[in-house]
C-alpha cells in the first residue's frame, strides 16, 4: 500500500563555509524546497520505506548535493532512509551526477533518462495518465508520426468523453515541447479530429447566446436606472438653483459648483429642503462641507 506522506516542505538552517574555504562562523542559509513526491511504502512483509521522487527537465549541476540533503532532511524527520529517484525529462545529452564521494562521505541516487524507457511501459497502459509519459519515452524504432499516432489513438480508446480527452490531448502538447515535437501532436491531433470543438457544441452555443441576451438586458436595465438617476439629479439640480438664486441671489447661486459634485440623490434633496429654513449662505455652505 501507498500513502502519501504528510512531510512535503523541508526547511533547514545551517552553518556554511564561505566561497573562499574558509569557515565563516556567522554565515547562515535558509534551505527551504518542496519536494515532487515522497511516498510513503508499506511492504507485505510488513517493512515501511520512503519513496522521494523528483523530475527535472534540466541538467542542474548540483542535484547530487540537493538529493542528499533531501536524503538527510527525510531520515531525520521520518528515521527512515528514502529511496530517491530523479527523472531526468529534459531534450539536452543528461550531464548530471549520480553520486558523490569523499573521505567522509558517499552518497548516491537514481537517476533515469526518460529518453532510454521504452515508450513500451507507458503506451500500452490502460490509465490516461500514464500513456500520456509516453511522449517522454524512446520512440525511436516506431517513427516521430506513428508514434504519435500511437499516443491519440490509445487516448481516444480509453477517454471515449469528448471533454475529458482534450484535457489529456492538452497535456500531450505541454510534455511534447520538452522534445521539440508539440507541432506534431498539434498537427497529428487535428487531423484525427480529436481536439473538442467548443464552438461547435450546441449546448455552449445555446448557453453563449443565452448569457449574450441576458447581458443586453442587464446593460439595457443599467442604463435605464442610470438615465433615470441622472435626469432625477438634473432636475433637482436646476430646482435648487433656481430656489437659492430666489432667495439669496448670487450669493447663493455661487454654491452651485459644490452642488455639482454630489452624487447622491438623498443629500440634494436634503439640501433643497433646508433652503427654506437656512437664514444664510453660509449655513448651507456649512452643510455641504460637513457632508465631504
Amino acid at each position: 500500500m501507498i500513502t502519501l506522506s504528510s512531510v512535503k516542505t523541508i526547511s533547514q538552517v545551517v552553518d556554511m563555509t564561505g566561497t573562499d574555504g574558509r569557515f565563516r562562523r556567522n554565515t547562515q542559509i535558509t534551505n527551504e524546497r518542496e519536494a515532487d513526491f515522497i511516498l510513503r511504502v508499506e511492504f507485505e512483509d510488513g517493512s515501511v520505506s520512503l519513496l522521494h521522487i523528483e523530475f527535472q527537465a534540466t541538467n542542474y549541476s548540483k542535484m547530487v548535493y540537493r538529493e542528499l540533503r533531501y536524503w538527510v532532511y527525510l531520515t531525520e524527520v521520518h528515521g527512515i532512509a528514502p529511496m530517491q529517484y530523479v527523472f531526468y525529462i529534459g531534450n539536452e545529452p543528461l550531464t548530471m551526477k549520480d553520486s558523490l564521494s569523499s573521505k567522509t562521505t558517499a552518497h548516491r541516487y537514481n537517476l533515469i533518462d526518460m529518453r532510454d524507457v521504452d515508450c513500451a511501459k507507458f503506451l500500452y497502459s490502460d490509465k490516461p495518465e500514464e500513456v500520456i509519459i509516453s511522449i517522454l519515452c524512446n520512440y525511436q524504432k516506431k517513427g516521430v508520426k506513428i508514434f504519435i499516432r500511437e499516443i491519440l489513438s490509445r487516448l481516444r480508446e480509453l477517454v471515449p468523453e469528448e471533454t475529458l480527452r482534450g484535457k489529456y490531448i492538452r497535456q500531450v502538447e505541454v510534455l511534447s515541447q520538452l522534445r521539440d515535437l508539440q507541432g506534431e501532436v498539434s498537427e497529428e491531433a487535428e487531423e484525427m479530429a480529436l481536439v473538442y470543438d467548443l464552438e461547435r457544441d450546441i449546448r455552449f452555443k445555446q448557453g453563449r447566446e443565452r448569457g449574450m441576451l441576458e447581458g443586453v438586458e442587464k446593460g439595457i436595465k443599467k442604463g435605464i436606472e442610470r438615465g433615470l438617476l441622472e435626469g432625477n439629479r438634473k432636475g433637482l439640480l436646476e430646482g435648487i438653483e433656481g430656489m437659492l438664486e430666489l432667495k439669496y441671489g448670487s450669493a447663493g447661486l455661487e454654491l452651485m459648483d459644490m452642488l455639482r459634485v454630489v452624487d447622491s440623490i438623498d443629500k440634494l434633496v436634503e439640501f433643497k429642503n433646508l433652503i427654506k429654513k437656512a437664514d444664510s449662505p453660509d449655513e448651507l455652505k456649512e452643510f455641504l462641507w460637513d457632508g465631504r
